[in-house]
């Protein structure tokens, strides 16, 4: 028996040796493969002091150069998407197009699924760094953006070093990344749109209608001038073109009319009635029209005007996106000097079902915050939630806003 224990043990051993040796046999042959695929290293995170190039991004780790292939390997590290990081390799060509670009740990919260099932890789095969045929996934938008970031990145990173040649984006393309900017209150605090698209007919070749209700916008065109035409239900309509630039007041007027009558069929006709959290937070006796801001943009969907027996207020409906992407409601009251006089938060964003975490939280003492700060003296603090960023970034957002209007309605008013 114990001749047999020791020749069990011996042909362990033995295995072992064989196995290790046999690894460290492929290891052999396999690393300068590897490291020769790679190329040459002339960035290393790791290693910065022995770099060949700058980089700015912190999102790029690495960057290697294969002659032989002719191109150039990225590593990249992008922003949390869902909730966390990956690693992405970036293979570009000479040429500046994109040979191949893989997840190399998507994890389980990065929604990799819904990005499969687009195909949302694949897209990037091919493209320059315009990146003009990659679409945001629907339902994995961060985890989406958090890649397409990276590989921008990347590519930023090789034109600033003069190792490959920046490539033109189109009008059409321009104009599409300045919509989330240009009509923010269609969009997240990522900058992602959220909202439906719309079918465009006359002048318009398409639109896209806002999910939380402030408007929709439409890519128009004017005497073979592509532009971008924002509709705020209460800003009216606003005119860009594609180098960032207002040009409403250059606009042909028919096309105004234009986009306005198609809004208004898409959208329906604005709401002019005060909603009722809002009119509880009046003084008894007031009365309050309906205010247009011209060039308002932004995520407020109502704004009014209030006399009152002792003055003029100001009230205000923003509904920013919060958690999920779902439209918040607040509701503000500022008086002549553009001090908040009360405030109110639709009772989801407090609620314990919504957040289980906070029911310590004092509801009144939050909203209470918030009184007598002016756009000059609000720094953001008052709208911070532990364990809430996301709809705190709402209630942020939907205060700035809100000063925004102010400044912008008593400015019209002179």
């Amino acid at each position: 028996m114990k001749n047999n224990a020791w020749k069990s043990i011996l042909c362990l051993v033995l295995l072992t040796a064989v196995l290790a040796v046999a690894l460290f046999g492929v290891n052999a042959l396999t690393d300068p493969i590897v490291q020769a695929r790679k190329g040459t290293p002339l960035f290393d995170r790791s290693a910065p002091e022995s770099a060949e190039i700058s980089v700015s991004a912190d999102s790029v780790q690495s960057v290697y150069r294969n002659d032989a292939e002719q191109t150039y390997t990225l590593k990249l590290t992008t922003a949390p998407g869902w909730q966390s990081s990956m690693g992405v390799t970036l293979v570009v060509d000479y040429e500046g197009r994109i040979v191949s670009l893989t997840v190399d740990d998507p994890g389980a919260e990065t929604k990799m699924g819904d990005l499969d099932q687009a195909d949302f890789l694949p897209s990037f095969v091919g493209q320059d760094s315009t990146l003009a045929a990659v679409e945001l996934v629907g339902g994995a938008t961060l985890s989406s953006k958090a890649i397409r970031d990276a590989v921008t990145d990347g590519f930023n990173t090789l034109i600033e070093n003069g190792l490959i040649a920046e490539a033109q984006k189109s009008d059409e393309q321009l104009l599409k990344e300045l919509a989330p900017i240009a009509f923010s209150g269609a969009a997240n605090a990522s900058r992602v749109l959220q909202g439906r698209e719309l079918q465009g007919s006359g002048s318009a070749s398409s639109g896209f209608a806002a999910e939380n209700g402030s408007g929709c916008f439409w890519y128009v065109e004017q005497n073979g001038e592509k532009l971008l035409a924002v509709y705020s239900q209460v800003g009216g309509v606003s005119v860009f073109n594609a180098e960032s630039e207002e040009v409403t007041a250059s606009a042909d007027p028919a096309l105004i009319a234009e986009v306005a009558a198609l809004s208004t069929a898409a959208i329906g006709e604005r709401n002019t009635e005060l909603p009722g959290p809002l009119s509880k937070l009046l003084p008894e006796g007031a009365e309050a029209q309906p205010a247009d801001i011209p060039g308002l943009t932004n995520c407020v969907v109502g704004a009014w005007t209030v006399e009152t027996g002792e003055g003029t207020l100001f009230a205000f409906h923003a509904r920013p996106y919060g958690y999920g992407n779902e439209p918040m409601d607040f509701y503000y009251v500022l008086d002549e000097a553009g001090a908040i006089s009360a405030m109110r938060v639709k009772a989801i964003f407090i609620e314990e079902d919504y957040f289980p975490n906070l029911p310590q939280l004092d509801k009144a003492a939050y909203q209470d915050g918030f009184l007598g700060l002016t756009a000059d003296s609000y720094d953001g603090e008052p709208a911070q939630i532990a364990g809430a960023t996301i709809s705190s970034d709402a209630a942020d957002t939907a205060a700035k806003d809100v000063f925004e209007a102010f400044w912008l309605l008593t400015e019209s008013r002179g």
